[in-house]
């Protein structure tokens, strides 16, 4: 059997947060320590001393494959940051879009419906670029400017993200914010954690304090330690392997889906030496491969 008992596991600080315009959003996430902040609409500009008081430091950019790249180098490499800003990440999705119309739009009809092609391009990008954040050894605050949401008639009936469709659903927590005075107020909308072991209340002032207290100053503070990738040696080798064993398509898609990648490129050094030797073990007779790789 496979199935074993599940282990407690501290996990990284991993939130998204919205608000209204002129709310703070930006200010608020600068409280976080030692930050690299992927500002997409040039909202840092005002802000140089708190960041470098902060020990953080900004990638001014909304392109989506320069922001691929740096989350990458973030996975792969020894520094010192704890916390990835991208603030917002509205601006980011807008961006993926703008992309692949250029990308798929014939120029002698600009009017042309794209269709499913065209957002299935669309959110594969986007949910890529979740799987790098979700995997990042950091603390990760995503940013997203708010949007109204309307019922029967037009009639306003609450507000939500202004971001991809099921955004919510990757994060653990997800945090509204609100200006009441001269205090940024968050309201819990989300909390992944066991029955009565919520970290967070319902209601509390938002500063780097008070997310110490509640998620615990050890576990934001921790060391980010980098991931080996698959090198391109390694890729090279399972692609000519598979060239020889008859593995069958729909293996390669489920083997993809178990490790939440969509190539070998974004597999992990250790998990494509699994499948280069798993393929391997097959040369001889070059028989049907099985569908299962042992973790």
């Amino acid at each position: 059997m496979r199935a074993k008992k599940p282990e407690i596991k501290e996990k990284r600080l991993k939130l998204f947060v919205y608000g209204p315009a002129g709310v703070g959003k930006t200010v608020a996430s600068l409280q976080f320590p030692n930050a690299v902040i992927i500002d997409t609409e040039k909202g840092t500009d005002f802000y140089s001393d708190m960041i470098a008081k902060q020990g953080s430091v900004v990638f001014q950019s909304s392109n989506p494959d320069e922001i691929r790249e740096e989350i990458r180098e973030l996975m792969t490499t020894n520094h010192d940051y704890k916390t990835l800003i991208i603030d917002p990440m509205t601006q980011v999705y807008n961006s993926i879009q703008e992309k692949w119309i250029r990308i798929l739009a014939d120029p002698k009809k600009p009017n042309e419906d794209l269709g499913m092609r065209f957002w299935g391009k669309v959110k594969g990008e986007m949910k890529t670029l979740q799987r790098m954040i979700l995997a990042l050894d950091m603390n990760v605050i995503i940013t997203s400017h708010q949007k109204d949401v309307y019922g029967d008639n037009f009639k306003k009936i609450g507000v939500t993200f202004d971001s991809m469709k099921g955004d919510d659903y990757l994060f653990d927590l997800i945090f509204q914010i609100v200006k009441k005075g001269d205090k940024r107020i968050a309201t819990t909308i989300k909390e992944r954690a066991e029955i009565g072991k919520n970290k967070f209340p319902e209601e509390f002032e938002w500063s780097y304090s008070n997310f110490c207290q509640f998620y615990g100053r050890d576990i934001l503070e921790r060391e980010s330690k980098p991931m080996t990738l698959a090198s391109t040696e390694q890729v090279q080798q399972i692609k000519k392997l598979l060239e020889v064993v008859n593995v069958e398509s729909d293996s390669i898609q489920k083997w993809f889906t178990k490790e939440d990648v969509d190539s070998f490129e974004e597999m992990s050094a250790e998990r494509i030496q699994k499948y280069i030797d798993f393929v391997q073990s097959h040369l001889t007779g070059i028989a049907p491969v099985a569908k299962e790789v042992k973790s």
